[in-house]
């Protein structure tokens, strides 16, 4: 026995029947004769007449190929109606806003979404066994609290009855600053796989919801979150590879594809710095020196390129890594020794061979795009206070050179700069009780799907395609007309 929606209705001759049905991504062809039924003739016309296009069904019959040679099933039963459709399916959906505002209408009509969220759901449960096997625990850490924390953006805020309106409370942004407790506490291997929320813009590759893994695991350097990655990634992709053909047709093959990826170790390394300079053709000045920025700023004067909105340091470096670098990682390309002032979490130290004052920390790009941060955690809370100060300062500075021609409330606006943020005393409280030498990694597994699934947006991979598509649920494929109504229960 079967059961799914149909798709399709075909009348071959007055005693014969062909229905696709759809059912998880699938389709199967079924063949209804006369002469099989063992019905009247009248109630074989009848069945076939009450069912319409989109309807739920069972079929009960026998395997078999046609001359043809397509896999079908030869119904032995009348078809038994399980649900039916009181709208008209269309042939097609193609207009993004109309799929993401009414998704079950686009899983139904198009295939590879269907496919795509399968496959989301092999990736996760990849990366959870990943982590499980190596005796990482798995935890769910607050996403509601008094602050955010954890990463650079701007945080939705609420209210909860617990504390009264007066109290203002914050989605997080990030589970970091959490997980990192309970390393302190002695979990030394820990995970997480779970929602995260900006109150920022969405793009083609931002969502202001969107999903993340990240690790935390004692006594590791960023030598030994590099090749973590490496495995990981590697593994992950063959894994994927392997179970595509079965598991999800509908997604296209590595090989096939028009931009090829290769996704094998060891990945290549860029230096962040030694990078930009060399795609610039001069040295950078000390970049924790009092006159870096504008020293920057001369050089980019010089070049032509166009100022960035932000002017401030790590807007600066934000820029010359965009135009730069991140075009140059189409293969997974590691960004290491990233720049001090850009990793307010991160361990820092000053390199010997040019003095630059750096981050343990690097950046996994594929595709031109940012795929997984690592680096190795700030555990002084001396220092890791001095950091969060320099962070707000960084505002302050931003908002001192805007004026009123480009006030700080256009720069937010532009995600050019953050709204000031109180330093996480609860956070440096805990330091002070030790963090031993920790590794921290995390990836956003939205685009890690997007990447293994070659889909070029991101509510393509989300179950119900973005905030717009929640937001806006419902609306224009769900009209009908009471003529309409009528006409469904006319002919049942």
């Amino acid at each position: 026995m079967g059961k799914g929606r149909i798709k399709t209705i075909r009348k071959s001759s007055s005693k014969l029947r062909f229905l696709d049905i759809v059912a998880d991504g699938f389709k199967i062809q079924v063949m209804s004769s006369f002469g099989r039924s063992g019905v009247e003739r009248a109630d074989f016309d009848n069945a076939y007449a009450r069912l319409k296009k989109g309807d739920i069904i069972s079929i009960t019959g026998l395997p078999g190929r046609t001359k043809a040679g397509e896999i079908s099933i030869y119904a032995t039963e009348l078809p038994k109606p399980l649900s039916p459709c009181l709208h008209v399916p269309p042939p097609e959906l193609e207009d993004v806003e109309k799929r993401f505002q009414s998704r079950h209408v686009d899983l139904m009509v198009n295939p590879l979404p269907v496919h795509v969220l399968k496959a989301r759901s092999f990736i996760i449960n990849w990366m959870r066994n990943y982590f499980l096997q190596k005796e990482f625990v798995e935890v769910s850490t607050p996403i509601l609290a008094e602050l955010s924390g954890g990463a650079a953006a701007k945080p939705f805020e609420t209210a909860s009855k617990v504390f009264g309106s007066d109290k203002k409370m914050q989605l997080r942004i990030a589970p970091e600053l959490w997980l990192k407790r309970l390393v302190i506490g002695g979990l030394h291997r820990v995970f997480e796989i779970g929602p995260n929320f900006r109150n920022e813009n969405a793009d083609a590759t931002h969502n202001p919801e969107f999903y993340s893994c990240e690790f935390y695991e004692a006594f590791t350097d960023i030598e030994g979150l590099k090749k973590t990655t490496t495995d990981m990634l590697v593994s992950l992709f063959h894994d994927f590879e392997k179970a595509r053909p079965h598991q999800f047709p509908n997604i296209e093959a590595f090989s096939s594809r028009e931009r090829t990826i290769e996704v094998r170790g060891p990945f290549h390394e860029i230096d962040f710095i030694g990078g930009i300079e060399e795609a610039i053709g001069r040295k950078l000045p000390v970049l924790d020196a009092p006159d870096a920025a504008q020293q920057l700023l001369e050089m980019i004067d010089e070049d032509e390129i166009g100022r960035p909105v932000n002017c401030t340091l790590p807007g600066i470096l934000d820029y010359l890594a965009s135009e730069y670098l991140e075009p140059e990682c189409i293969q997974p390309t590691f960004l290491t020794d990233i720049p001090a002032c850009l990793s307010p979490l991160s361990k820092t130290s000053r390199r010997e061979s040019d003095g630059q004052l750096v981050s343990h920390r690097a950046e996994l790009y594929v595709g031109g795009k940012e795929l997984v941060n690592l680096y190795e955690e700030e555990n002084s809370p001396f220092q890791q206070r001095k950091k969060f100060l320099e962070q707000n300062r960084f505002r302050t500075v931003a908002a001192f050179e805007a004026g009123e021609e480009l006030p700080i409330e256009i720069l937010e606006e532009a995600e050019q700069v953050l709204p000031e943020m109180p330093v996480d005393e609860s956070y440096i409280g805990a330091l002070e009780w030790g963090l031993p030498p920790t590794g921290g990694w995390g990836i956003g597994l939205d685009r890690l799907v997007m990447l293994l699934c070659n889909v070029e947006r991101i509510g393509d991979v989300m179950a119900f395609g973005g905030l717009r598509g929640t937001v806006l649920a419902g609306r224009g494929l769900n009209k009908h007309t009471g003529e309409e109504d009528k006409a469904r229960e006319d002919s049942e």
